[in-house]
């Protein structure tokens, strides 16, 4: 086995062999991470960079940022498991065997014929095709953020990137995702407040606030006190309230909803500039806010009858000659 290259190495040869060149190799190594252009384009600006005996250099470097990235992953994904210990070992019995050792009774003839694996013809349909967050609407993994913050680090000079960085940047992604979730559901229908701060119950219904009996009824799901202390300086859990009143409540409360509920439909895009615009203290950062928003109205376009027309004519194209196709190795 190969001993793994080491990455300050590579970046460091890499770096002599480019010179000034190196701010621009960094820039289309964003632009493939950010997936702007395509890893043959890469590589070819690359080697226009480069001298024609330094290009092994540029695969040097890739394979020893991938590797980082890959064992990074894989470490984290360990670090969940517990080994299980062994409180006793046991003594390993010897088997008796059972029957003659010649096996002339225990063997029947099979036929092999019978056995052979069957070979499924694919279309080009079902080609496998490249999965990238963006298209799957997944999040970014550990191993892809630690790719970008090693990009991001170099050009500000540094030279690594602890696991624990790349463990924060995951989980501020996650909560900055849940912090855009909630804007843009709190603004399609009625929610509770809890501290006069944190909504929850995002989906119900809104009483209204003129009803004379609106200001006396209690909502127990408002009640701050979730445990207690006891005697012993313990947290008990607090007493809820028995089913018959939870049951009065919660029909006291549908009951003040003067508007009926309806089907909203999906979230869109509309939904979410709309969350956006009105919302700007969600993506406090202007350099993220304000390419989010030109991609989200980008993104609001719909095909042409046109467009249409002309995908179906295609369509009916590839069945066409998949057909043909298929005709011919029959004859055949």
């Amino acid at each position: 086995m190969a001993a793994p290259i080491d990455l300050n190495a590579a970046r460091r040869n890499l770096g002599e062999a480019l010179g000034d060149n190196l701010t621009i190799y960094f820039q289309n190594l964003k632009n493939w991470f950010k997936q702007k252009i395509s890893k043959e384009d890469f590589d070819f600006e690359s080697r226009k960079l480069l001298k024609p005996e330094e290009v092994h250099l540029h695969n040097e470097f890739l394979l020893a940022i991938l590797s980082r990235c890959q064992m990074l992953g894989s470490t984290l994904s360990n670090q969940s498991v517990v080994p299980v210990k062994l409180s006793k070992k046991g003594k390993l019995k010897r088997k008796h065997p059972d029957g003659r050792s010649d096996f002339i009774q225990r063997f029947c003839p099979v036929n092999p014929v019978q056995y052979i694996p069957t070979v499924n013809i694919r279309s080009t349909e079902d080609e496998p095709r490249l999965g990238f967050a963006a298209r799957e609407g997944l999040l970014p993994d550990d191993s892809m953020i630690h790719g970008r913050m090693l990009v991001c680090a170099w050009e500000a000079g540094l030279q690594e990137v602890n696991e624990s960085c790349v463990k924060l940047m995951s989980q501020a992604v996650e909560r900055q995702l849940k912090n855009i979730l909630t804007t843009v559901l709190s603004r399609r229908s009625g929610y509770k407040l809890r501290h006069n701060k944190f909504p929850f119950a995002i989906g119900g219904n809104v009483s209204n606030p003129y009803l004379r009996q609106n200001h006396l009824t209690h909502d127990y799901s408002l009640n701050e006190e979730r445990t207690k202390l006891s005697v012993t300086g313990n947290q008990i859990p607090c007493l809820r309230p028995p089913v018959e009143i939870g049951e009065a409540s919660a029909a006291q409360q549908i009951s003040m909803v003067t508007t009926p509920s309806s089907e909203k439909g999906n979230v869109t895009l509309y939904d979410v500039l709309d969350a956006l615009q009105l919302n700007k203290n969600v993506i406090p950062a202007h350099s993220v806010y304000a390419p989010m928003i030109e991609r989200i109205i980008h993104k609001l376009w719909h095909p042409s009858n046109e467009d249409l027309d002309q995908d179906s004519i295609h369509q009916q194209e590839i069945s066409l000659k998949q057909q043909i196709a298929s005709q011919q190795a029959a004859v055949r």
